[in-house]
């Protein structure tokens, strides 16, 4: 009989640890979606795909988009750190602060605005040809380990330079991003890491040249967009991309 009751007694626990397991995936998931959900409701720039490439053409697998941006507004921070990762951490919360109230508003008000979110959180930086990679924005340290890192929040567009709140943060700046033409991969996945972005870029600037698209910018400049947070939304959703800015001229 004892031996039963312990049966018993152990098949009623893992039962309950099933049962508790179970509703931590449901919620998880259940978090996952509305995190998404949210992100894609978000302000993005604007612009238009003015051409579609496959990467491959003899397998047709894969293919980059060529884009048209407008101008945007960006709150942008520099941090001294060549990795994306760690740099995009850092950054991170200095923009979103900015975003979220360090800030001072135009005109008469003295209480600090929360601003809207907005996608995607942007790095631009160099990818240098050998194993190590430094980022920074615009180019200014080919394969330097001690490289800056550019992290910046896009700005909703009811603002222009005029009426956008002041940082309080001195190392938050607020700039103007001109028009300009990207190719851009997109895929899912965790933060890409400095190889990952190596290899996205590898695949743009083979694909331009093959198709006589000319390469703007430094010489490694390379743009990273991440569209969704890095914790709550899983990676199977989570949207990346790599960029690299090209020559509208040479599309025709």
């Amino acid at each position: 009989m004892k031996l039963n009751y312990s049966s018993i007694q152990i098949n009623s626990i893992w039962q309950v640890l099933l049962t508790v397991a179970a509703s931590i995936i449901t919620l998880r998931i259940g978090a996952g979606l509305a995190a998404w959900r949210a992100a894609n409701q978000l302000e993005r720039p604007n612009y238009t795909v003015v051409r579609r490439l496959p990467i491959n053409p003899r397998q047709r697998r894969g293919e980059i988009e060529i884009r048209k941006y407008e101008p945007y507004l960006i709150a942008e921070t520099t941090i001294d750190e060549s990795s994306m990762r760690k740099a995009g951490s850092l950054g991170f919360g200095k923009c979103a602060g900015y975003i979220f109230g360090k800030n001072t508003p135009v005109g008469k008000s003295e209480q600090p605005e929360k601003m809207a979110m907005t996608a995607p959180v942007r790095s631009v930086g160099e990818v240098s040809s050998g194993e190590k990679m430094a980022m920074t924005s615009p180019v200014r340290s080919q394969g330097n380990k001690k490289g800056k890192t550019k992290i910046s929040f896009v700005i909703g567009s009811k603002y222009t330079l005029q009426n956008v709140p002041k940082p309080t943060d001195k190392s938050v700046r607020v700039k103007r991003v001109d028009g300009h033409y990207l190719a851009a991969s997109t895929f899912s996945g965790p933060p890409p890491s400095d190889e990952r972005v190596r290899e996205e870029r590898s695949k743009l600037v083979q694909t331009c040249e093959r198709e006589g698209i000319r390469i703007k910018g430094g010489k490694n400049e390379t743009f990273v967009y991440g569209y969704h947070d890095p914790v709550v939304t899983p990676n199977i959703l989570r949207r990346n991309e790599v960029c690299v800015e090209v020559d509208g001229s040479s599309l025709n």
